[in-house]
């Protein structure tokens, strides 16, 4: 869940001011207000976008557009659009409408086709997190929990930020592979939580977490090095996993199944090998079983065993098998059923799979689930983030 635009700029002569700069960490806590680049549309294969009732479309590397977009936007090139000042837009993709109030840029994308676009919108990281919280939580979930998200994606869009700030023209996408973004919300919690927690980050060593969160651990802790990247960024204390059980674990929700054909998981396997730089994965001609072969120190799977009919094993990284296991791949229809985490097993019956897991998604940082439990039991925000990210400071910006 993701173009170049700039790079840092050539230093002819040595100065003291320029030297502090060159070694200011890249996640140093920010001392300035920031404004999240959030992508809210991507329209590709001649797609088309309305935006305020203007239609708008790129064709040949060149963004096309009605006159009611030219009124609200000044065109910087054929290739990027900005509006003229901050409003509110109503974006429609297909069907679909999302109502944004911040700054619009529209970036022609050819690089990846002449005829595709993104829309960008530029929005203040207080009044951007209200629509990230409706869209990751359950509104009639405890204040304490949307607090503690609140925190969390702050901390998270903030470091996405300031990585992709010299790299990209968006910082974050509006779905699940970024955070979810719903646009301008009404759903008073996800305000208030905003209100409450103004500015405040997770903090360690003078710089930004970057605060991984999922929708339920299964009661078992990920490291980021593991579940996410081998990132120097993720060598901290507070995204080695909290030690002990989570309250999660006794959910039904922390418990899956999902049965696969086992004649086309085994090529969906084979060809995500390319895709994800997986070539273990492309010699497996058949599968038998999957079961984890090493495992964290709080006891979730960091690598799985695959074996095939003739018992020969192929080892691979957790993070990167529930990748190709849900892989999209153009010669095979959709996964019918997800598999949801890196804690799994699974065996043959027939010329079906079936896994057994547990835990919805890559388990690092703050548990969703979990977090709601403890609120139920009167943790407060502070309390969940602290379990969630051991050692973490909680900071104001």
């Amino acid at each position: 869940s993701s173009v170049a635009v700039s790079g840092l700029a050539h230093c002819e002569s040595y100065s003291p001011k320029e030297e502090n700069q060159k070694t200011t960490h890249p996640l140093a806590i920010p001392n300035h207000d920031v404004h999240i680049r959030v992508r809210v549309g991507r329209f590709r294969n001649d797609q088309q976008a309305v935006i305020n009732g203007g239609r708008i479309r790129a064709i040949d590397g060149e963004l096309q557009t009605t006159n009611t977009i030219k009124e609200l936007f000044d065109k910087s090139d054929s290739t990027l659009f900005v509006s003229r000042q901050p409003g509110q837009f109503t974006i429609g993709i297909g069907e679909k409408q999302k109502v944004v109030t911040g700054d619009i840029h529209i970036h022609a994308r050819s690089d990846i086709g002449r005829s595709d676009f993104d829309i960008v919108a530029h929005v203040p990281i207080e009044q951007y997190l209200p629509g990230v919280l409706a869209g990751e939580l359950y509104a009639h979930w405890h204040p304490d929990t949307f607090a503690a998200q609140a925190v969390a994606a702050r901390s998270y869009a903030i470091v996405q930020h300031l990585n992709r700030l010299k790299s990209s023209h968006f910082d974050v996408t509006d779905g699940p592979s970024s955070q979810m973004f719903l646009g301008d919300v009404s759903l008073e919690v996800a305000h208030n939580a905003t209100k409450e927690t103004e500015g405040v980050i997770l903090a360690w060593d003078s710089t930004v977490v970057p605060a991984y969160y999922s929708a339920c651990c299964g009661g078992r802790a990920a490291s980021a090095l593991d579940a996410i990247s081998g990132s120097s960024q993720h060598e901290i204390l507070p995204l080695k996993g909290r030690t002990g059980s989570d309250v999660c674990a006794h959910l039904d929700v922390a418990s899956w199944r999902a049965t696969r054909s086992s004649r086309l998981f085994r090529k969906r396997l084979n060809a995500s090998a390319k895709q994800l730089k997986l070539p273990e994965l492309e010699s497996i001609r058949s599968v038998r079983s999957i079961e984890p072969c090493e495992h964290n120190k709080h006891g979730r799977p960091t690598k799985l065993i695959i074996k095939d009919r003739r018992r020969n094993g192929f080892v691979v990284h957790a993070k990167d098998f529930v990748s190709a296991a849900n892989a999209s791949v153009s010669s095979l229809p959709l996964p019918r059923d997800p598999v949801w985490s890196s804690t799994l097993s699974c065996s043959k019956s027939g010329n079906d799979l079936t896994f057994e897991g547990r835990g919805l998604g890559h388990g690092v940082g703050l548990c969703q689930y979990g977090a709601q439990e403890l609120a139920g039991m009167n943790k407060s925000w502070e309390d969940i983030l602290h379990w969630y990210y051991p050692k973490a400071s909680i900071q104001a910006i």
